[in-house]
């Protein structure tokens, strides 16, 4: 089983503005929309997409986690674990005009100690069937040393780690030990120094990265697609020029489906492509995708190899 953990969930609202953004006037927008967003959770919802279950462990509170709840309870594919924190899950405002986007994301509420107990609880009940995917931010009240002991009780049970996180530190993520990250270029710059890295650098700084121990690294190139970095050498996602309309998800789609397809079919070419298919449909719309959506998308999907890294 899969199990997604979304540390700082958020209704996510989405609304077109039709001219440019101004400031101390008033900006209408239109058509709204409201979704239940977290990382975590959007793995959980492009997994269910391709029909594999997964338990989504998610912090909840106030009336944005009532609405949070009630729509995941909506896909049978999704079993929810609520665990209960005071004061209320934010709101992130995606305002798009023009082909821009302004986003403002709330910053939510403050975790205490009885929700972090309920978390190592939780993995405590994993096994070494299961994979673990934490991703996205942390809420007030989280540190690294939280982080670090969620990953000890994961790997005490034996289950697989993933971890997608852009602020985490190089000495933190080496003692989370994840098996599978998915930086994107500028946050693998961020993890090894090099913030203006170029993709020579990257191959590189994959190379020492897999020498900590991380056995597969899945780099997101954004509209060059993507590389995959494992035992066998590097995979290229090779991608066509998408329209670009929503960057907010692409990349759990792309990790939800690479992750899937990767366990149900054990081919890291199958695995890839259909990682980026699903990128590529949630970044080519503002809608929620389909299981269509990402089918759609599949035939432009192609990979190239490339020699060995470990």
């Amino acid at each position: 089983m899969i199990y997604t953990f979304t540390l700082n969930p958020a209704v996510d609202y989405f609304l077109s503005i039709q001219n440019e953004l101004m400031v101390d006037e008033v900006n209408r927008g239109t058509d709204a929309i409201f979704k239940a967003g977290g990382k975590g959770l959007n793995v959980s919802r492009v997994l269910s997409l391709l029909n594999i279950r997964s338990k989504a462990v998610v912090l909840l509170g106030g009336f944005t986690g009532d609405f949070i709840r009630k729509e995941t309870e909506k896909d049978k594919n999704i079993e929810i674990i609520d665990v209960e924190v005071d004061g209320v899950n934010r709101i992130n405002m995606k305002a798009h005009y023009n082909k821009k986007a302004l986003c403002i994301n709330g910053d939510g509420p403050l975790v205490d100690d009885k929700a972090k107990e309920t978390l190592l609880k939780i993995a405590d009940g994993l096994s070494e069937e299961d994979v673990a995917v934490i991703s996205g931010s942390m809420m007030k009240g989280f540190d690294e040393n939280d982080l670090i002991l969620l990953c000890d009780h994961v790997h005490e049970k034996g289950a697989k780690l993933v971890i997608d996180m852009e602020k985490i530190t190089p000495e933190t993520l080496k003692r989370c030990r994840p098996m599978l990250i998915k930086p994107n270029l500028y946050e693998l710059g961020l993890l090894t120094g090099n913030p203006d890295m170029n993709i020579d650098q990257a191959k590189k700084a994959l190379k020492s990265l897999h020498e900590e121990g991380i056995e597969k690294i899945l780099l997101s190139l954004g509209k060059d697609g993507a590389l995959l970095s494992d035992e066998d050498g590097f995979l290229y996602l090779i991608q066509p020029d998408t329209v670009l309309v929503n960057k907010v998800g692409a990349g759990d789609a792309m990790l939800a489906a690479f992750l899937g397809k990767l366990i149900e079919t054990g081919d890291r070419e199958i695995a890839l492509r259909y990682g980026g298919a699903a990128g590529n449909a949630t970044a080519s719309q503002l809608e929620d995708i389909t299981a269509e959506t990402i089918e759609k998308f599949l035939p432009l999907m192609s990979t190239r190899k490339e020699g060995k890294t470990i």
